[in-house]
């Protein structure tokens, strides 16, 4: 490489190669992240809509509660909500729902 006293533009290769991975990084993070609410949202949708839609248990979408309220109510119970065992939801299910109601809107 031939030298002109400015040395910026050797630099900047490796900060747009940075950036450049940084977003790809992001972008696979957020789309590993839409599929882990989806498979939440449909486990909601399947099993806890049934009493939390119907008014037999609290509303639980657009509550804005962290996600340690919905992995820890559902394996230890409270008052009328039973305790699921891992063989009803394993934790990485669980773990998708409670992400799922956590970033939930309330609906309409």
């Amino acid at each position: 490489m031939v030298s002109n006293g400015n040395r910026t533009g050797t630099r900047a290769v490796p900060g747009v190669l940075l950036a450049g991975l940084l977003a790809v990084t992001a972008m696979s993070a957020s789309a590993e992240d839409t599929a882990e609410i989806s498979r939440g949202q449909q486990y909601y949708e399947k099993i806890c809509a049934k009493c939390h839609e119907t008014g037999i248990g609290p509303v639980l979408l657009g509550r804005g509660l962290p996600e340690v309220i919905f992995t820890t109510i559902p394996r230890s119970g409270l008052r009328a909500m039973p305790a699921f065992r891992v063989s009803d939801i394993d934790d990485a299910t669980l773990q998708s729902l409670a992400k799922y109601l956590a970033n939930s809107k309330p609906k309409p």
